[in-house]
């Protein structure tokens, strides 16, 4: 779905908007949730299998729940971590890898904890919800390692995920720096995210406050963003993504 005054071309197919936008688009953000990741076989949250389907996921979603049970919380984000280990950047994260080499000022901020847009070539990823590729000790700050057995060897703690955690405020740095590049584009894109859990949410709103041209890009609709959107492209990440990139080059 493209607004007839998105790009100067109505005629235009809502792919074809897109991509006028990025190629006019000087500062551009790139705003992502679970999924991107879907094609990579890491479940978003509202499929079967994803996370927190699960009663024993919600045992240990918050930090308390490693005081109460370190053995069970040590054992269930190990398993967690270790699907993220093994998964692998699919094309959607690949060609935003791209985007970020043909225009070193676009910035890409994420909800997923996952590290595969890092992974895929992508530099400075504003990680919002933290890394699953990364242990801390709460009781003495150490952020470095090693974790031996899930352990901080400074201290002898137990090790927790570097995630963002239910009840938990996410980092006021990564937080202001994705607001601050938010306000700082002309275009933003929504790309496999709901975009409804606050404060990220707001992200989208403070882009469209400065006036930024918005692209929602999602398998199902987003009648909180579509409607304000300049284009809508209803789809998978890992498809589109890459058609985005070949017509900002002209392939």
């Amino acid at each position: 779905m493209t607004r007839p005054d998105a790009t100067g071309i109505p005629s235009s197919s809502p792919l074809e908007s897109a991509v006028a936008l990025l190629r006019g688009a000087r500062r551009i953000v790139v705003f992502s949730g679970a999924g991107l990741s879907r094609a990579s076989g890491i479940p978003t949250y509202r499929d079967a299998d994803g996370l927190w389907k699960s009663q024993n996921a919600l045992q240990f979603a918050h930090a308390e729940d490693l005081k109460r049970d370190p053995a069970g919380f040590t054992k269930f984000w190990a398993r967690r971590m270790a699907v993220v280990e093994s998964a692998a950047p699919n094309p959607g994260h690949r060609a935003l890898a791209q985007l970020q080499r043909l225009r070193p000022a676009t910035r890409l901020i994420t909800q997923n904890v996952d590290g595969l847009l890092t992974q895929a070539g992508g530099l400075d990823v504003l990680e919002l919800h933290g890394s699953l590729r990364r242990w801390r000790c709460d009781h003495c700050g150490n952020r470095s390692g090693p974790w031996p057995f899930h352990r901080c060897l400074r201290c002898g703690s137990h090790a927790r995920p570097d995630v963002v955690m239910f009840g938990e405020m996410l980092n006021p740095g990564v937080l202001l720096e994705a607001q601050v590049a938010a306000q700082e584009s002309d275009l933003f894109l929504v790309v496999g995210s709901t975009a409804i859990v606050y404060p990220a949410a707001e992200l989208p709103e403070l882009a469209m406050a400065r006036g930024s041209r918005l692209v929602t890009l999602n398998l199902e609709p987003l009648p909180h963003l579509d409607d304000a959107a300049a284009v809508v492209l209803r789809g998978a990440s890992e498809d589109l993504l890459p058609r985005l990139l070949a017509g900002m080059m002209g392939a």
